[in-house]
């Protein structure tokens, strides 16, 4: 078993512990910049991940504390199995963005400060340590682990909410996360908020008595006959589970107890804590309330079961296979209902009384969705009756969701007249929100049927890709939203996690749309918003920008190990899941781009030319390129290009953050995706060939909904707004001199550079397709309402307007603009 202590420790902390394996051979790690380790700190998470992956053998079990404890999730990402046991101490991760401690070890001063403290007086952080006190030994070990450690100052940059946390939802792997109820760091509240973010390992996990933040070092010898006893804890996802560590994260729980037997020992004692209350017995399976199947009411729930009756309903749910079985106070509603609960957004249902009439379909509940966006997501409200009232209702449940890591779920609640409970928590596997959706860019870059390749990574990606927003706004975080979302079997992009930032800057809804196509619902400017915004609107400049100088050396890494990849014999399922790390990275830097694009303040310092002023030879730009199962030319070399050098002038412009930049920021989105397509080149011919008839295949779902809508399948009412790309005046047929497209992919180049002209359905003033058709100088404008039948037809297009060539008789010209 490997050890693996937190930020400045060393392998001498473990000491104290060691003598007392007897089941295990134990090594204590020491990753680079920690201890004796000569290698200097890693730059990023990636690096420690990649680290400690290195210095361990698959197959060994670990136990790992602190932030350290996220790296072994990060491996097990990466490379599932890879350890055989994870038993993880007080993880760090889970609300990064609203713990004080990281804020304040941000300022560089007091990080530096705090190192010297740990490091020369360390008895002064005693209550800290542990709530026992140490040896002056102990301390002083402590003392010249934090002394020796140089990755300790700048782990704390490493360590962010918008670094920590992505594609951990996918980990599968059995997981054991432990807490102490004297954790002083750190405490059990957590718990609920990483049985969301572990949202499909195996997952266990124990609170034990007594323990604080370092129980090898207070108890050595009872740390390790626990560890080595192999007691895991209790299971954590299952209705059980999130009913437990709800109630420890301070929620409003009937009072329940989870048994495996009609015989558990602690039932008598709950039963005369309250002697005539009624009970409700329900089931608690392991394949009940899974983040992908929620396979609900599968079995039988008892209601008001006298404690007489108890024992043998119990027998009666174990008997028909259920692994566990929850029995809870029963609580007589006055109202009760379901809540599908996001941070932006509750649609409720609801009933007189208990929700057993609902589930029994006798009477039909009363509906609204009330939001935080505006009229156009909200319909009806909650009528205040029996003294609750929708703001109650409200913080209720975005209480319960916070507990859950802001993770959408299903919330069955009571209200007895006097307080709001919590039934139950569950994961939403599917459900149609009111979410507002479009076909806008994605359908410019991928196929309405992408290959399952691209869809694979492209629906892992989609809840990690936007944190890299919290940089600038936090907020994000708590909205959760991810970047794309699926309709019909289908992903469209989700309006609703960019214009919940417009809202809360006070930035009209229009804004949005011109610049990515389509249309969206109406948010109004906000001037005392927009004013109050303006330090983060700064910051999001600032850190954007700060950003496009790191994607090069990130290209290359991600370069090197498909190399690896390749090197190693990599079979498509883990070329795919090598894929769906990448595609968080290219989409982040993407929304890096445009956000510097979008505060760029026009060209006025120059507009450099782009990739697109030089597309001969270049295999790797096509149709569709942007999806890695698109045929490709043979293999050739194709070594990424360099970042696009600037003047002196320009970039001390970039980094005072002047305006007049967007030339410059069109030159490196451009060469960003010229090099992204030379990767996905590669990647296209390093799947084997045997497996590319399942991976490159089309996916069974199209994306057959043109424009924007909402995802519960209702029409936007809004109409998509036309505008011109690039100015001229041309004659000729439509769909054939003048091509119509429904997007614009610029992997069409050729085609557009033979046409007389470039007609669009839809797209937006910054897409790639319109950068192009500019660089190209052709004539071309963005037109949604062109009539189909104008096709085969002679037009006219003069600088962002077509009209039809009448023939005999001559009519008045038809403008379409």
């Amino acid at each position: 078993m490997y050890l693996l202590a937190g930020n400045g420790s060393t392998a001498r902390w473990w000491d104290d512990a060691l003598p007392h394996f007897h089941h295990y051979r134990v090594q204590a790690l020491e990753l680079p910049g920690f201890g004796d380790n000569p290698e200097p700190p890693c730059s990023d998470l990636d690096g420690y991940v990649s680290a400690l992956i290195a210095a361990t053998r698959p197959g060994n079990a670990i136990m790992a504390v602190g932030v350290n404890a996220l790296l072994v999730l990060h491996a097990l990402q990466r490379q599932p199995g890879h350890f055989s046991r994870s038993v993880l101490l007080a993880p760090v991760g889970a609300f990064l963005w609203q713990r004080r401690l990281p804020a304040l070890m941000s300022p560089l001063p007091i990080r530096k400060t705090i190192h010297w403290l740990l490091a020369n007086r360390p008895t002064l952080f005693a209550s800290k340590f542990s709530r026992r006190s140490w040896t002056p030994a102990q301390y002083q070990r402590m003392g010249e682990g934090y002394a020796r450690c140089r990755a300790f100052v700048p782990y704390w940059d490493l360590l962010r909410a918008s670094t920590a946390l992505p594609l951990l939802e996918w980990v599968q792997d059995p997981v054991e996360l432990v807490w102490g109820d004297q954790d002083g760091v750190l405490g059990i509240e957590q718990a609920a908020a990483w049985s969301a973010i572990l949202a499909r390992a195996d997952l266990r996990i124990s609170l034990k008595a007594g323990w604080g933040h370092y129980p090898w070092i207070d108890d050595p010898a009872g740390f390790v006959g626990w560890l080595e006893s192999g007691e895991q804890g209790f299971v954590a996802h299952t209705k059980g589970g999130r009913l437990q560590l709800a109630q420890m994260a301070g929620q409003p729980v009937p009072a329940a107890l989870v048994v495996q037997s009609s015989s558990d020992s602690r039932l008598p004692e709950l039963l005369g804590a309250a002697a005539d209350t009624l009970w409700a017995v329900r089931s608690s399976s392991f394949s009940e309330d899974q983040a992908d199947a929620a396979n609900a009411g599968l079995s039988t729930t008892f209601l008001r079961v006298t404690p007489q009756e108890l024992s043998a309903r119990v027998d009666e749910l174990l008997g028909a296979g259920v692994e566990q079985v929850v029995v809870q106070r029963f609580i007589k509603p006055v109202i009760s209902g379901i809540g599908f609960v996001r941070h932006l957004a509750v649609e409720l249902e609801w009933v007189e009384g208990h929700l057993e009439s609902l589930a029994d379909g006798q009477v039909s509940p009363q509906r609204a969705t009330i939001s935080r966006l505006g009229e156009a997501w909200s319909s009806g409200a909650f009528t205040a009756c029996h003294g609750l009232t929708q703001t109650m209702l409200w913080d209720f449940l975005q209480g319960v969701l916070r507990v859950f890591h802001y993770v959408p779920g299903d919330v069955e609640w009571a209200w007895d007249g006097q307080q709001l409970w919590l039934l139950q928590y569950r994961p939403i596997s599917d459900y149609g929100w009111r979410r507002h959706l479009t076909a806008a860019n994605i359908a410019e870059i991928l196929p309405p049927q992408p290959s399952r390749f691209v869809e694979y990574g492209q629906r892992r990606a989609a809840a990690s890709i936007p944190a890299i927003m919290a940089g600038w706004d936090a907020r994000v975080l708590q909205d959760n939203e991810p970047f794309t979302a699926v309709f019909g079997g289908a992903s469209y992009i989700n309006n609703d996690l960019f214009l919940a930032r417009l809202a809360d800057w006070g930035i009209p809804s229009s804004h949005y749309a011109g610049e990515v196509g389509g249309a969206t619902p109406h948010l109004p400017m906000r001037p005392w918003r927009l004013l109050r915004s303006l330090p983060v609107l700064l910051r999001m400049q600032r850190i954007a920008r700060r950003h496009l100088l790191t994607l090069e050396q990130q290209l290359q890494r991600f370069d090197a190990e498909l190399a690896q990849q390749v090197e190693q014999g990599a079979n498509g399922q883990q070329l795919a899941d090598w894929f769906s790390r990448f595609y968080v990275f290219v989409v982040q830097g993407n929304l890096c781009i445009a956000t510097a694009l979008a505060s760029s303040g026009g060209a006025a310092l120059g507009r450099p030319p782009t990739a697109y002023d030089n597309l001969q030879n270049c295999p790797h730009r096509l149709p569709w390129e942007t999806d890695p199962g698109t045929p490709r030319p043979a293999l050739t070399a194709l070594p990424l290009q360099a970042f696009p050098q600037w003047p002196l002038a320009i970039g001390l412009a970039h980094k005072v953050g002047l305006p007049g930049l967007r030339g410059y920021y069109l030159q490196v989105r451009e060469w960003y995706r010229d090099n992204l397509m030379r990767i996905f080149f590669r990647l296209h011919h390093a799947m084997p060939e045997a497996e590319r008839g399942h991976w490159f295949a089309p996916h069974p779902d199209v994306r057959n909904r043109d424009g924007s809508f909402w995802q519960d399948g209702r029409e936007g009412r809004e109409q998509a707004a036309g505008f011109m790309i690039y100015p001229g005046q041309v004659r000729g047929v439509l769909g054939q001199d003048i091509l119509l497209e429904d997007t614009l992919d610029p992997g069409r180049h050729a085609h557009y550079q033979a046409a007389k002209a470039v007609i669009a359905r839809m797209g937006g003033r910054l897409s790639h397709g319109s950068t192009l058709l500019r660089e190209l100088r052709k004539p071309s404008a963005v037109l949604p309402q062109v009539d189909p039948a104008w096709l085969g037809q002679e037009v006219i297009y003069r600088d962002g307007v077509l009209r039809r060539v009448e023939q005999n008789p001559p009519n008045p010209e038809q403008p379409l603009s």
